[in-house]
């Protein structure tokens, strides 16, 4: 009872560091997104969403907000949905379509969810094979929903009781037909699929009863679909038809369309059209309404409509296909209020610089259809081109009320009303690759550089500056102390005379979060409210006039500018100006893949690349693309900085040789000088003969190495330094590297060497500089393991990377055969590690959870033994000299991410920030995860020490939550910043949505509270100030005259 009550006090002393209910959007900041949509659609005034993120989600169509949102685990992706009863929505998840879940459309509560099969079981196909939809009417008062699921399995199941009506499965066709489109009418069930062969697919289709689900027909259709891209679409007839027909299948074969009038017992004619030749067909969203898209190899679009009885073309869109003057067109497809179909045509006009949008409408002019359109000002250099359209048929009731949904390249989600933006969504950000914090310049820099430079004054004139600007920083400390800016209890700054611009606040917290995302963006982001600075687009270089491709961010760096550097007048914050530099791999569509660099001012986005020969500061776009400098003609192995304080990024091309950015006779001489310091670490995989039946990665005759380089240069081999092997280490058969961590003593500074103990002796860090983590996942019998068996395991190993010495290994469960869960952080002497034991793995305790292992690391046998390990060069023997204290602890949540805070002078104690399955942000107080906790009751030295007795579970307790009650969810990765207060951290996570905070582990110490009178304090030592001047007088009269009579 004692421990856990002293644990719990402790849990709560430290709590109040973390977050007050007054500091809720104040001091932190929460950004919530829904990923890149992949299919949307409108549903009123809400608009539902799939996204690549494998979240479902409705936005507010007026704002943009987010009404509701269902974050899905990666094992339960989206696959399909479908409104019913105009209130409700129906999906389908998992593997094959598992699971069933319907959602109030409004609220986003939970109506339904139902278990179809089990997710084990699940087929894995390469086309479409899971659908659902509803019922045309309804069977006693509830609507039916039907899905299609694992490509072979049609079900019926009550929407309001989640019963399985019937259940029909694919009988003997077996795995040759693969089912992906349903339909319904009043008395049959129509199930479309795909038959494989060699080198085409064929048509078949299966009629069911509505009523029980027996089979009906099922006949295969001579048909010869193109494998690498099947077409086919179903439409529907529709409702103003005077008879009741059945769906006509339509489908591209070869250039010609054909169409096939579906009834229940599948008895009928294939039509084909003649006269044009086709390239594809496309579902638009008016498959229910019977209408479609055909493109023509003339570059124009034809309006196909299915009337009851034969499919015809009733429109068609000239010079549609990409040209000189326009881009290729995106077309969409929705009802009007009346329930008359319109499709939206939207454009690029090279010419005008706008988008054009235009909309057609089948029944004016006398049922020949209408075209009406209008520019809208898409900026195109912003947000990339247009990849989708939504098109809202409800509000075109004139130009002024149309409402676009656009989708672009970039990721960024726009609402268009007529020809005016209503907001904007950049759910890029959902994608963060690779991001670096930038310190801002203080406000007095941009008056020093008002100033002018000292440099060609005279020895006067430069003194005269020195002076003024000492006096004016005197001036404003002594302001801003008396009644200038200070951390009040809400957490805000606020100063009474504060500058406009982009500038850091007086304690640091303002900086600039620079981003990378896999959507080709890059984002400047003001770490004090989120707020998006600029943005700026990846440039294809010269796969975008030919091919096209992707740019992929792999590292980000925060090196000093080598130019442009603010005039030096002993501040070194004033000086040393700063530029991100983003490594990225362009990954063309021809599968070519390239290296390329780009710099960028982290203040503006500009580009700022070492001008090239004729290249001028004028010719570079600030609103363009960023340009940026193919380095490596194919793939980067690794990157690393030169520690020559200039900023130069070398890299190693698949050839091991290095690669210089920027490559200039300065950089090349760097590197010959620092070559002998450096040391790389790289894995590598060797094969000998393989097993057969198995693949390469679950191949045990497959082994993986870590190989040591150091680099070398020899005139007679290259023209560059190569990278040659030092050491080896061989892991185990079927063990492959996962992730290769590396320590993150550079975030901070640690002033302490040791830690005193309460009977006064020291033990003292163990600090390596060169330690690696490496996590890898064993499938079979591992050397290095000791494995002996062939069940999964996974593994951790802490080495020095100059001579490869294993200094620190672990053998992790694997649950569910994956490693996934395995989460670590390096941080100087300390060693955090988490992974979920699920109670079966050897030599475990039998308790089934997730568990954090922390793990100290300290110099030599015992306390007061010092190797100075941070002096010690890493072939010494004395770097093995150490001792490691452990401890694991029971947590009750998983976790997604590991990281600790850091601080400017490495004084404030060190928390753990936890990102956990709950979709919230924990902080973690060092001294509950100090492992030399001891197990039985405190000696009064470890109570001196600070130390309380061993709990296996760490407290759950609310007040350790960051993010308290905002829901950050799937948080990937956890970067922390210092600011000018020792006593206070940056805290991001980086997920699907963004999170910031403060943290303060040891309080903050350095902070004056609001509370504090400054008056009275100014008051008080200018009063004593003023004693002492009227007293010296007189105490030097008394000491003049003691001398005089003493004498």
């Amino acid at each position: 009872m004692l421990p856990s009550l002293l644990v719990a006090s402790l849990s709560l002393a430290t709590a109040g560091w973390a977050l007050h209910e007054s500091d809720v959007g104040v001091v932190d900041w929460h950004t919530r997104l829904v990923g890149v949509p992949l299919q949307t659609t409108f549903h009123g005034d809400l608009i539902l969403t799939a996204t690549a993120s494998n979240v479902f989600a409705a936005l507010n169509a007026t704002d943009g907000s987010i009404v509701w949102r269902s974050i899905h685990d990666d094992d339960d992706p989206v696959a399909a949905f479908d409104v019913y009863d105009h209130s409700n929505v129906a999906l389908l998840s998992g593997p094959g379509g598992s699971t069933l879940r319907t959602y109030d459309t409004s609220t986003g509560h939970l109506l339904l969810e139902r278990r179809l099969h089990n997710p084990a079981h699940a087929r894995r196909h390469d086309i479409q094979h899971v659908a659902i939809t509803t019922g045309r009417g309804s069977v006693e008062g509830s609507t039916s929903l039907f899905a299609l699921t694992n490509g072979d399995t049609v079900s019926r199941i009550d929407s309001r009781s989640g019963e399985v009506v019937w259940t029909w499965s694919c009988p003997g066709e077996g795995p040759l037909v693969v089912y992906s489109h349903i339909r319904t009418t009043p008395d049959a069930v129509y199930a479309i699929g795909l038959i494989k062969s060699k080198a085409a697919y064929a048509l078949h289709v299966t009629t069911l009863s509505i009523a029980n689900g027996s089979t009906i027909a099922s006949v295969n259709i001579p048909a010869n679909l193109a494998k690498d891209r099947p077409s086919f679409v179903l439409l529907e007839a529709p409702t103003s038809s005077l008879t009741a027909p059945g769906p006509c299948l339509t489908w591209l074969e070869s250039t010609s369309i054909r169409a096939a009038v579906l009834t229940p017992r599948l008895k009928g004619q294939v039509q084909i059209l003649p006269g044009v030749n086709y390239t594809r067909i496309q579902d638009i969203g008016l498959a229910g309404a019977g209408q479609l898209i055909a493109f023509t190899q003339d570059g124009s679009a034809h309006v196909m409509r299915y009337d009851g009885e034969s499919l015809r073309q009733m429109w068609e869109f000239t010079d549609q296909a990409p040209s000189q003057t326009h881009t290729e067109s995106y077309f969409a497809g929705s009802l009007s209020e009346d329930g008359e179909p319109r499709i939206a045509r939207v454009y690029w006009s090279h010419a005008s610089r706008k988008a054009i949008h235009q909309t057609f409408t089948p029944h004016l002019a006398e049922g020949k259809g209408q075209v009406t359109g209008y520019a809208f000002p898409f900026r195109t250099h912003e947000h990339g081109v247009i990849r989708h359209v939504t098109f809202d048929g409800r509000s075109s009731h004139t130009h002024e009320t149309t409402r676009l949904l656009l989708t672009t390249s970039t990721g960024t989600l726009q609402l268009w009303k007529h020809d005016a933006l209503q907001w904007s969504r950049e759910e890029a950000l959902s994608t963060i690759r690779v991001a670096a914090f930038v310190p801002l310049p203080p406000p007095s820099a941009s008056s020093s550089l008002s100033a002018g430079s000292t440099a060609g004054k005279g020895i006067s004139s430069t003194v005269l500056t020195c002076v003024r600007r000492f006096s004016k920083s005197i001036l404003q400390h002594l302001r801003t102390y008396a009644v200038g800016t200070i951390i009040h209890e809400d957490g805000s700054t606020r100063s009474s005379d504060a500058p406009s611009g982009l500038y850091s606040d007086q304690f640091g917290f303002r900086q600039v979060i620079v981003a990378a995302t896999t959507e080709g963006v890059l984002y400047g982001v003001d770490s004090s409210d989120g707020r998006i600075i600029w943005r700026r687009l990846f440039g294809l270089g010269w796969a975008s006039d030919r091919v096209g491709g992707r740019v992929l961010p792999v590292k980000m760096y925060v090196l000093p500018a080598r130019v442009g550097r603010v005039p030096s007048d002993g501040s070194e914050e004033e000086t040393m100006k700063q530029t991100v530099v983003v490594v990225t791999q362009r990954r063309a569509h021809n599968s070519l893949v390239d290296t390329v660099v780009f710099e960028v001012d982290p203040l503006t986005g500009d580009d700022v690349r070492p001008l090239e020969d004729g290249e001028s500061d004028t010719s570079r776009s600030r609103y363009g693309p960023l340009e940026g400098k193919d380095v490596i003609q194919g793939p980067m192995i690794e990157s690393f900085v030169l520690p020559d304080g200039q900023g130069t990024l070398g890299m190693l091309d698949e050839f091991l040789q290095v690669q210089l950015y920027p490559d200039t006779p300065v950089t090349r001489a760097s590197l010959e000088n620092l070559a002998p310091s450096l040391h790389l670490v790289l894995p590598t995989r060797t094969s000998s003969t393989p097993s057969p039946g198995r693949g390469s990665d679950n191949d045990l005759s497959t082994r993986t190495q870590l190989v040591g380089h150091r680099l070398t240069f020899n005139d007679n081999v290259s023209i560059v330094h190569v990278a040659y092997p030092t050491w080896r280490i061989m892991f185990g058969p079927g063990e492959t590297i996962r992730e290769t961590i590396r320590s993150g003593k550079d975030v901070g500074q640690e002033l302490s060497i040791g830690k005193v103990l309460g009977d006064r002796r020291t033990l003292y860090k163990y600090l390596n500089k060169h330690l690696r983590v490496v996590l890898t996942e064993a499938k079979g019998a591992g050397a290095q393991t000791g494995l002996e068996s062939s069940e999964i395991m996974c593994g951790l190993y802490v080495l020095d990377s100059v001579k490869g010495t294993v200094l620190y290994r672990a053998r992790l469960p694997a649950p569910e055969g994956r490693c996934d869960d395995v989460r670590a952080a390096l941080v100087d002497h300390w060693l955090v590690y988490s992974y979920f034991e699920d109670g079966t793995s050897a030599g475990g305790d039998g308790t089934k959870g997730w568990r954090i292992v922390s793990v100290e690391m300290y110099e030599g046998k015992k306390p007061d033994d010092v190797t100075r390990s941070s002096e010690l060069s890493s072939y010494s023997n004395a770097t093995t000299d150490f001792t490691t204290y452990e401890q694991a602890y029971l947590i009750p949540y998983g976790v997604t991410a590991l990281s600790t805070t850091s601080t400017r002078l490495g004084v404030t104690l060190k928390n753990l920030i936890v990102a956990s399955r709950r979709h919230a942000v924990h902080s973690v107080p060092r001294r509950l995860l100090d492992p030399r906790r001891p197990l039985g009751k405190p000696s009064p030295a470890e109570v001196e020490e600070g130390l309380v007795t061993y709990d296996a579970v760490l407290p759950d307790d609310a007040r350790l939550t960051l993010s308290h009650n905002y829901e950050v969810a799937n948080v990937r990765h956890i970067m922390s910043a210092s600011s000018r207060l020792e006593s206070t951290s940056l805290v991001l996570a980086i997920g699907l949505d963004l999170f910031l905070t403060r943290v303060s582990p040891s309080g903050t110490f350095d902070v004056l509270s609001e509370n504090f009178n400054k008056a009275q304090l100014v008051l008080t030592i200018g009063g004593l100030a003023l004693a002492i001047g009227l007293a010296r007088p007189v105490v030097r009269r008394r000491q003049l005259r003691r001398r005089w009579y003493s004498a």
